[in-house]
């Protein structure tokens, strides 16, 4: 069997695994779910979910060209269940604020639990030496949507103001400006100051969702991570300015996998 034709019989079947899980978590939700399904028809939350889900195998399917190996791979299996459970929590954003008490809590140990899978991938892909321009962007797409995701959760269930949002959509917002500006395609450094603003991200976003935090605490500590963010992309943004070449492209350090318009905080 050819190595691309066998690459795609794995991935085929581990979409098909993690699509049935993902089915069957979704069928368990909507039943715990039930009381509150008076007021929301059941088929939005679940169209919330057949839609993301399926933009996002469809997406890994073409991305599978960039997939240099003929093993699809643990790591990138990791990835996949993180990915479902973000969706997971994007079908239950139209609920968000009239969850009970006991599903903020349940919803934030799942965040916790997908970030602390976010280690695991990386790990697994370097130790089995399958490491990828594939799996480094499934992985940072993955961690983009969830931060996505939980911001505009946060917002939905009436924590902080719609300005949290801005969390999860600042890194969008570079992609979009990369396409305009050569200089914003170059390659960044490796920095430990963007895994820190990342975490703190995370780390804000989690308490906010958890009910540890309620305004004007939320609010606070939600901006206090909005400028740190913006901060870590504002001085990015400058220094691939500074170091861009004759052609308008950034003449950054080669640092394979660490692209400016891949990076989830700058």
């Amino acid at each position: 069997m050819r190595p691309e034709a066998s690459l795609h019989k794995q991935a085929a079947w581990h979409f098909l695994i993690a699509s049935l899980v993902f089915a069957l978590s979704g069928i368990a939700t909507l039943f715990q779910l039930n009381s509150l399904l008076v007021h929301l028809p059941s088929i939005s939350i679940g169209l919330t979910w057949t839609i993301l889900w399926s933009l996002i195998l469809a997406l890994n399917w073409r991305g599978l060209g960039w997939h240099p190996y003929s093993i699809f791979g643990k790591a990138n299996a990791v990835t996949l269940y993180r990915a479902a459970g973000t969706v997971l929590i994007a079908g239950l954003v139209p609920v968000a604020s009239e969850l009970q008490m006991q599903w903020p809590w349940l919803i934030t140990g799942l965040v916790v639990l997908l970030l602390s899978l976010d280690g695991v991938d990386g790990y697994l892909a370097r130790r089995s030496g399958l490491a990828s321009e594939f799996g480094a962007r499934f992985d940072m797409e993955t961690d983009a949507l969830l931060i996505l995701v939980v911001s505009v959760f946060v917002w939905y269930s009436g924590e902080t103001g719609i300005w949290i949002i801005s969390l999860g959509l600042m890194r969008y917002l570079f992609v979009l400006a990369s396409l305009w500006s050569k200089a914003l395609r170059g390659n960044l450094y490796p920095s430990f100051r963007r895994k820190l603003v990342c975490v703190i991200q995370l780390v804000v976003l989690c308490a906010i969702l958890s009910p540890l935090l309620a305004p004007p605490l939320s609010d606070m500590a939600g901006l206090l991570a909005l400028l740190c963010l913006a901060a870590s992309f504002i001085r990015d943004v400058l220094w691939l300015y500074r170091h861009r070449s004759s052609d308008g492209r950034s003449a950054a350090h080669n640092a394979p996998g660490i692209v400016a318009s891949n990076e989830i905080t700058p």
